[in-house]
């Protein structure tokens, strides 16, 4: 899909937004100030997905729901494992970073930050293109993200061709930062941009 300079900067606007509704919310809860960013906003056909990925044999955490409602698709925040042990380390004021394979607390409290940042961005691209989506119940995974990305992939519904891709930075909390995928089912990105008149 050919996307303009103005439609992408919507888009980037949507992360901004998203991005500043999930820092006051991390804030909250890591009782620290958060501050985050969207350096970059792109679009990528799905085959070029492994590409623009770089990493896709690295273990990585990913923090997965589904989106329902008028432009239904699937929400995934990625993050590599050293960030989500600092995460998990700051929640549970722990004195050293947790093994995040084996620590149940730590998961659970990885799975309501993902709860928090992936709901935020889903919640500002409702708000901001004015059609209704849904968050589902979060899930988290700990794998290669070529893998995880895949599963998800193979769920069941017709996707798009593109996913939309929101570099995000934190600051307030060293060493973390991560991406957030949103990979609509067919014909729901043209209703997201359709909405903008641009």
């Amino acid at each position: 899909m050919e996307i303009s300079a103005i439609r992408l900067e919507a888009f980037k606007e949507i992360g901004n937004i998203g991005s500043g509704h999930a820092a006051t919310s991390l804030s909250k809860l890591l009782q620290a100030r958060i501050d985050m960013s969207v350096p970059k906003v792109w679009l990528v056909p799905l085959e070029k997905l492994n590409e623009a990925l770089g990493e896709y044999d690295t273990v990585q955490v990913a923090l997965y729901l589904k989106v329902e409602g008028d432009a239904p698709g699937k929400a995934i925040f990625v993050l590599p494992t050293e960030s989500a042990r600092v995460i998990a380390q700051k929640l549970l004021a722990l004195p050293e970073r947790p093994d995040i394979f084996e620590d149940e607390m730590a998961q659970s409290a990885l799975q309501e930050v993902g709860n928090i940042l992936v709901s935020s961005f889903v919640i500002a691209l409702s708000k901001f293109s004015g059609v209704f989506l849904q968050p589902s119940v979060p899930a988290m995974a700990i794998d290669m993200v070529g893998a995880m990305i895949d599963g998800v992939l193979l769920e069941e519904g017709m996707i798009d061709d593109d996913v939309l891709i929101i570099d995000t930075k934190l600051s307030g909390v060293k060493e973390v930062e991560g991406k957030f995928f949103f990979i609509p089912n067919k014909g729901s990105l043209d209703k997201l941009l359709g909405v903008f008149g641009i």
